[in-house]
Formats: structure tokens, sequence, C-alpha cells
């Protein structure tokens, strides 16, 4: 349903659930993968809601009386619409940060209407998501944004016009392959000499043919963290020196420091947020992030962070009911800077944040043009040194 349509639907859940809901006590679901194949995003972002929770505690902006209420989707779909069902039936939850993932934010897409609840989903990216559902909102830049600009950059920047693609077996990565394929190929004129799904049994065989038979120089590689280290690891086991590309899903402060070596030199793009950054709100953000966890922040914890402090703000305008909540959503909160960037919602319930290109360099993640200046400026010292002892 396209979100400009609805809105009679809309009007009669809610006065459906307007008498369920006086009396009731506010409530924030939160519904994330904490365990299964996408617990490690999970993690991440909880830790970011939980750390905007405790800020809004302590300068006194939680709004009295709400409640937060945690439920584990396990990484399944099928769960995810479940536990929400739960939270809103027996927790009485309006609103809820959830659907974390593109598979999970689809199958909870027909309940929304159903249940009267409004989601705010921290990072799911599938593009067609914001327009089935006038209740959906989300905050991470859609696929199509991520595959456009990792397409553009393998073939303007690292000028690499031939590829090699492996896609993981996820809804995620089915959604940027034609998105990365239509940009990289009918608007650059570049090719993707073969793609290689990880489902399939032989594509490590297939695949080092490959490499051995042609001179491509860049693969990209598009899957969650673990199949993109899978990748990794064979890589490296047929010696590829090219340039590694990944997605965004590679970026987890925890996968990144289990693989090591295997990660140095991998490019990705990310949303917006730049952890080294010294400006504010993202300064305060990593400084309280790691005085809290001895660790620093990823995007997934910065994207849950923007969501739980966006949705406290919604509640502190609104009352407990699914109008007010949709309409403190789209027009209630104003000027909301966050540590991803601004929040405003277009019509779809999305943002327009366009994804940035990131490096890993000895076990860092930094921002590719960053290091880049920081490159040639070492190199300029260099030079200068050698002339001048040379002199």
């Amino acid at each position: 349903m396209a979100r400009r349509c609805g809105l009679a639907v809309l009007a009669v859940v809610s006065l459906t659930l307007l008498t369920a809901g006086c009396g009731a006590k506010s409530a924030i679901g939160v519904l994330l993968p904490s365990t299964g194949v996408a617990g490690t995003y999970g993690e991440s972002i909880e830790s970011g809601i939980r750390l905007a929770i405790t800020e809004a505690r302590e300068k006194n902006v939680f709004p009295r009386g709400l409640e937060v209420v945690w439920a584990d989707s396990g990484s399944d779909p099928a769960r995810a619409v479940a536990e929400l069902k739960q939270l809103v039936r027996k927790r009485g939850v309006r609103l809820v940060i959830g659907g974390a993932t593109s598979a999970e934010a689809r199958a909870i897409l027909p309940e929304l209407e159903r249940l009267g609840v409004v989601c705010l989903s921290p990072s799911a990216s599938a593009a067609d998501l914001g327009k089935q559902s006038q209740l959906l909102f989300r905050i991470y830049p859609s696929d199509d944004l991520e595959a456009h600009t990792a397409a553009t950059f393998i073939h303007e920047r690292l000028a690499q016009k031939q590829v090699l693609l492996y896609e993981g077996n996820v809804e995620y990565a089915r959604g940027i392959e034609p998105a990365f394929r239509k940009q990289f190929e009918e608007a650059l004129g570049g090719s993707v000499v073969a793609v290689f799904p990880l489902a399939d049994a032989g594509w490590r065989e297939r695949s080092a043919a490959a490499l051995s038979a042609t001179a491509v120089g860049a693969v990209y590689i598009v899957g969650y963290a673990e199949e993109t280290v899978d990748v990794l690891r064979h890589l490296a086991e047929q010696n590829f020196a090219g340039r590694v590309v990944a997605t965004s899903a590679f970026y987890s402060t925890r996968v990144i420091r289990d693989a090591g070596p295997l990660a140095e030199g991998v490019l990705f793009p990310l949303p917006p947020f730049d952890r080294t950054s010294e400006k504010e709100p993202v300064l305060s953000f990593v400084n309280h992030y790691m005085d809290t966890y001895n660790r620093a922040p990823d995007v997934f914890a910065a994207h849950g962070y923007d969501a739980m402090r966006y949705a406290i703000e919604v509640m502190r305008i609104a009352k407990p009911q699914l109008t007010e909540i949709r309409q403190g959503m789209q027009f209630g909160v104003r000027d909301f800077m966050g540590v991803t960037g601004p929040i405003v919602f277009d019509d779809f319930g999305g943002v327009k944040h366009y994804p940035k290109m990131f490096v890993v360099k000895d076990g860092q993640v930094l921002s590719y043009e960053r290091w880049l200046d920081t490159e040639r400026a070492r190199i300029y010292r260099d030079i200068q040194n050698i002339l001048i002892n040379k002199g």
C-alpha cells in the first residue's frame, strides 16, 4: 500500500484500538535479533539503544511512566511476527523499534495495521519496504543508495571496469545485487564477469578457476558478515591481490576484530556516521559509548542510538495512540540531528542519508577520503625528508 493511501484504514484501526489504549501504560517495544545469524547486528543496535535510554534518564527527558519492553526475534521473520503480537497484545506497545533486518521488516509489515502499531526500523534497507505501509519508518539508507555508491566507487575511484561478484543467501544480498549491476553495468559500462552464489556447494571451486583464468582486479562481496569473512578467507587462500569491496553489513566491531588480517584493506560503503569526527553530536556519543562499553561504536550502534532517541522524543509529545504516534513520527519532531545525520522522513518513511566509503586499516575503520588525505600528507613528508637528507 502506498504511504499516501490508506488513511481511511488507519482511522478505522485507530478507532478500533482507542478503547484498548485508554488507561494503558505507555510503552516502546524493542524487537531485535539478539540471537541467530543476525545476532551480531542486534547486539550492536541494543548497545546504542540502551545508551540512549541512560542518557535520556540522566537528562530527565525520559517520559514519566514510559516503559521499554524487549523481545528477541531470533533472526527469524516468523518469530519476529509472533513476538510483535505479544508486545502489542500483552504489553500495550504502540511504537516498536524493530524490523532490524529487511526480512524481518518485510514479515511484520502486514501486521502493523492489523495490530495498530508504528514500527521504526534502525537498519532494514530493502528499497521497496517504505512503499508498503504508512506505519513503517526507517533511518538506514536503502539498498539502492548503497549499491549505487559501491558501483560508482569501484568503476570510477578504483578504475576497475570488471568485477567478480559473490552473493550471499539472504534477502539483503538479493536486494543489493540487481541495483549494483544496474549502476555498474548499465549506467557505467562495466562488466560483472561472474556471479558466485554462496549457497551453491561448488562456489569455491568455480571462484578459484575464475580467479586464475582472469585478470579481474576487484571483487564485490554482497552478504552478511559471516558470509563475507568466508569469502575473504577464500580470497586469501587464492592469493588474490586485488581490491575487495564489501557491503555495510560487514561493519561490526566484533566481526572486524575477529577477522584480523583478513579484514585489512577491505572497503565498504556506510551511512554517514564517522566515529572519528570531532563534531557534535558524534563526539559526545562516541566518548560516552567508549566510557560505557570500553569499545568504539559501530554504525549499527549509532543507528540504534538514534532510533531510541527519536522514539523517546515522539513519546514525549504523543499520546500512546496510533494516530498521534504516527503523526509524531512524521511531523512532530523537528530539527532532529542524529549521530547518523538529520532525521527527516520522506513520504515513504525513509531518510536520505547517502553512504560514504570506508576502509579497514590496522584494524580500524576509517573514512576512505580522510585516510587518502593522511596518506598523501605522509608521502609528501617522506619525500621532503629524502630531499633534505640528500641535500
